[in-house]
């Protein structure tokens, strides 16, 4: 993952299916990682933590010193995708790497939905815009229909020994398939706890949706133009 223009698919409905929304790719810098968290991924999962972390402490470092930092980060990892996999996620993407020096407080994460078959997905779209979120916008992903929509929360704590934080979510939500209702949504999350780490969740919400511009179905027949061809760990 050394390289500025990182292929990333995700893995979405059936790789091998005949739809072009099978599938989907986007562009991500250096620095971040994605994580299948979807059931039966359990060995690409372990997969990808290992070499996020191998990458992170390398056998270089004297065993002895690493190998405690190792299980630390290792287990880190495995209860935070653990809590995604049980919210239904299918992919979590984690910033591994500091971008110029910076902690990056970001995720970004993959979920695939389904509704009621048949229906009209402008009209669904049209819904969500109505659902009282404090940001909402009719946009399209590489073609098909979909909303962006922004929520905000302030004095929110993970657990007793985490600070006191604001987080902004963005959430993309678009059309797969209206025959058979089916849907991703796209949602990134960042955080914040002062006047000065609040001016870098707003740029992370810039760079989140610069990413999404890159967004293009990637399943058989779609022709996502200008993708390399690199993955970033657990991708396949």
């Amino acid at each position: 993952m050394t390289d500025a223009s990182t292929w990333s698919p995700g893995v979405g409905g059936n790789p091998s299916g005949g739809k072009p929304t099978d599938a989907w790719a986007w562009l991500l810098p250096p620095g971040w990682a994605r994580f299948p968290t979807g059931d039966g991924r359990q060995r690409e999962l372990d997969g990808a933590i290992e070499q996020v972390v191998a990458r992170a402490l390398p056998d270089t470092m004297p065993r002895d010193k690493a190998e405690p930092y190792r299980r630390m980060l290792r287990d880190e990892l495995y209860q935070i995708l653990g809590e995604a996999r049980e919210a239904g996620t299918g992919a979590v993407y984690l910033p591994t790497e500091p971008m110029e020096g910076v902690f990056v407080p970001a995720t970004i994460a993959e979920v695939e939905i389904v509704s009621d078959a048949g229906q009209d997905p402008l009209k669904v779209v049209s819904s969500i815009l109505s659902d009282g979120y404090e940001q909402s916008d009719l946009v399209e992903l590489d073609a098909r229909p979909a909303v962006r929509v922004v929520s905000t929360r302030h004095g929110v704590q993970r657990g007793p020994d985490w600070p006191v934080v604001s987080t902004r979510q963005v959430l993309y939500v678009v059309s797969r398939d209206e025959t058979d209702g089916e849907w991703l949504v796209v949602s990134f999350s960042t955080l914040w706890n002062s006047d000065k780490t609040e001016l870098l969740a707003e740029a992370l919400v810039l760079f989140f949706d610069a990413v999404m511009s890159t967004f293009r179905w990637a399943g058989p027949g779609a022709n996502p133009l200008n993708m390399p061809d690199r993955s970033v760990p657990g991708s396949v």
